[in-house]
């Protein structure tokens, strides 16, 4: 680190922030702006377009910065907080369900963007990574023809059920199209899913 240069903590930044410091923003982004865009991608390419990541990237930005009073250092380190508030973003773009941080949230002293949204039940989500099933499920998934694999992997990506607007958009169908594939899909995945853990139950006698 070059003499007289000094390093300012993700505390000060949170806390500039917070004060609403536009330095504590720029302090940000140049030090999470690029983490950020990369997380995007890694995890998200396969649903979201360049153009749906921006967005996800900016709202997650916007949300940062609007709550930044609400982060506590208790409950982890700022990039954490961050990173979970960017994938909030992310099923937001997915579901095209930006209400959970209407401007109405911020008057709620317990509301943390870093949260899942109460409005999201994820009943939608066939399985989850805590059932048992988890692994076969996953298997289950390369198995299905693309669109409904498409469809599950972009549900899944949601934490409930993905717009069938912008799927329509991606793929080039209908909306018709997309209901009745994932309904296909969830029926496959069942079918799949007990014959991969009957195989395996088989393999053990």
């Amino acid at each position: 680190m070059p003499d007289g240069e000094v390093t300012v903590s993700d505390s000060d930044i949170a806390l500039m922030m917070a004060m609403k410091d536009e330095e504590g923003l720029r302090l940000f982004l140049q030090r999470y702006g690029g983490p950020m865009k990369a997380y995007l991608k890694k995890y998200y390419a396969h649903v979201l377009q360049e153009h749906e990541r921006e967005e996800a990237f900016n709202w997650a930005i916007h949300n940062i910065w609007r709550f930044a009073e609400r982060y506590h250092e208790g409950k982890g380190k700022l990039t954490s907080w961050s990173f979970r508030i960017t994938q909030r973003a992310a099923q937001s773009v997915i579901r095209r369900e930006i209400s959970f941080c209407s401007k109405n949230r911020e008057y709620e002293d317990d509301f943390d963007p870093a949260d899942p949204s109460s409005e999201y039940d994820g009943t939608a989500q066939l399985f989850g990574p805590d059932d048992q099933r988890w692994e076969y499920v996953l298997k289950a998934i390369d198995t299905l023809p693309a669109l409904q694999k498409a469809i599950i992997q972009a549900d899944l990506a949601a934490d409930g059920t993905a717009d069938a607007q912008r799927l329509t958009e991606i793929h080039g169908t209908s909306k018709n199209s997309i209901y009745v594939s994932r309904n296909k899909a969830h029926e496959n995945l069942k079918k799949r899913v007990d014959e991969l853990m009957r195989q395996s139950a088989g393999k053990r006698q």
